[in-house]
């Protein structure tokens, strides 16, 4: 290691800054008679020197350029953004695992947007002989000259990137799309060096971003989500802690929660529970009233509309029965309206709908006239987290004329993936209500949180 370190000085200098060392074994056979070897890989910023020749290159090129005004009229400034050299605290921030790909994109220049016009401040007492603002020499960092020279930071200059470009005035449209476009390249930038750090994953550790790969979260996502966080935070050992709170996080930016049903403060809430055959509605519901009514000792009625099998309302009867709370079993849109009626002094009502195939135009229509009797019937859409991706998908593209405004997962505890649940309701404005995760009533529901979800999906 001594010997590679003075190879380094020699090659490099003393401001080398070292990215990742290792050591293997080569030669030999069968391990024996072999010799160690270390590898070093290293890299060197741009002296001081340079960069501050840079610089003024720079402020001289933008105050030539600048024009002037008289004294108490406003100076306009129109000066070519420079590219964005990340410090050298960078280098040692994207961890590169050594590899002459990483190197490259740490060392690689960000180009950087041309800002149109902006107003620099008249100083007081300067005269004709006032000076123009120098050019944006970084996205953090804005210099404004005085007859003096003296130099005056914004306040801007200790702001992160992203923070800085926010605070920024922007004049334009085209200003928004290319610091969309710079966002943009940054996101990327670090998807990429999570690729390549990634290979060098110890085999022993699960990542995160391998965990919800697992999961059968779509591969886009896992990229979205490594261009959304800190480079390297997708690659964190699923056991840390921080993974978790990576990962909720990102849930939390890209999917909306409502965990659970929130009571009116005055008057009844009506909430209906629709969905394909087969997916678990009604022993949903019962958990739900059991919940409600044991837990918050509030009044709740349940309303039956699955005359298609009569299982289906002994199931529910028998439910009903055990928690105390009064049934109504419903023919037709006109008998569901009485019953609304009728129990309209109750905090909750839960209706239970029978299953319907999206793919039965009649089914669909009929459901569709069994909720529009009162416009206040907030619709649950429960799905099972056993449905593969594109029947998922097309479920809620058809179950949409019925405009539902929740959805509820089911039997994610019969499933060893529930990457389904962010691949379908990522970026939609849709919230997710409930997670059940098994039969017993009323313990096996969750209220879905960015928090319980990221439990589940990395769960082992």
């Amino acid at each position: 290691m001594k010997e590679a370190m003075q190879q380094v000085k020699e090659e490099l200098g003393r401001d080398a800054v070292i990215l990742h060392t290792k050591k293997y074994r080569e030669g030999g056979f069968l391990g024996y008679h072999s010799k160690e070897v270390v590898e070093v890989t290293a890299a060197i910023e741009d002296s001081d020197e340079k960069k501050e020749n840079k610089r003024t290159r720079r402020s001289t090129a933008a105050a030539k350029d600048a024009p002037q005004r008289k004294m108490g009229s406003r100076l306009d400034v129109v000066s070519q953004a420079s590219p964005v050299i990340p410090p050298a605290k960078a280098v040692s921030q994207y961890k590169t695992s050594g590899t002459e790909a990483g190197v490259r994109m740490v060392e690689a220049p960000i180009p950087a947007p041309h800002f149109q016009p902006a107003a620099a401040t008249v100083l007081p007492g300067t005269g004709d002989g006032i000076k123009p603002a120098f050019g944006v020499s970084s996205l953090a960092d804005v210099a404004v000259n005085s007859t003096s020279g003296q130099e005056l930071k914004n306040e801007e200059s200790a702001m992160p990137m992203n923070q800085a470009m926010k605070n920024m005035t922007v004049s334009s449209p085209e200003d928004t799309e290319k610091i969309q476009k710079l966002e943009d390249e940054l996101a990327q930038m670090k998807t990429l060096l999570a690729q390549v750090m990634s290979k060098d994953q110890p085999q022993d550790e699960v990542s995160l971003q391998e965990a919800l790969r697992r999961q059968e979260v779509d591969e886009n996502l896992l990229k979205d989500m490594a261009g959304k966080t800190a480079a390297g935070d997708t690659l964190l050992d699923v056991l840390d802690k921080r993974a978790k709170d990576v990962l909720t996080g990102y849930l939390g930016s890209v999917m909306q929660f409502s965990e659970g049903i929130a009571l009116n403060k005055h008057g009844v809430r009506i909430v209906a529970l629709i969905g394909a055959t087969g997916v678990g509605k009604t022993t949903t519901l019962a958990k739900i009233a059991a919940r409600f009514v044991l837990e918050k000792n509030i009044k709740a009625a349940l309303i039956t509309a699955d005359t298609y099998r009569i299982s289906a309302v002994e199931q529910l009867k028998t439910y009903s029965d055990i928690i105390g709370l009064p049934l109504e079993i419903v023919y037709s849109p006109d008998e569901l309206k009485v019953a609304i009626h009728k129990h309209r002094d109750k905090d909750l009502i839960l209706i239970d709908t029978a299953g319907r195939s999206q793919h039965n135009d009649y089914q669909m229509k009929e459901l569709q006239d069994f909720l529009a009797v009162d416009p206040q019937i907030e619709k649950h859409l429960v799905m099972s987290s056993t449905t593969k991706n594109r029947d998922a998908a097309d479920i809620l593209e058809k179950f949409s004329v019925c405009e539902p405004d929740r959805v509820i997962f089911t039997k994610a505890d019969e499933t060893s993936s529930v990457g389904l649940i962010l691949n379908l309701l990522a970026n939609r404005d849709i919230a997710l209500s409930f997670l059940t995760n098994g039969q017993s009533v009323p313990d096996d529901i969750i209220p879905a949180t960015p928090e319980k979800l990221a439990e589940i999906l990395l769960r082992e």
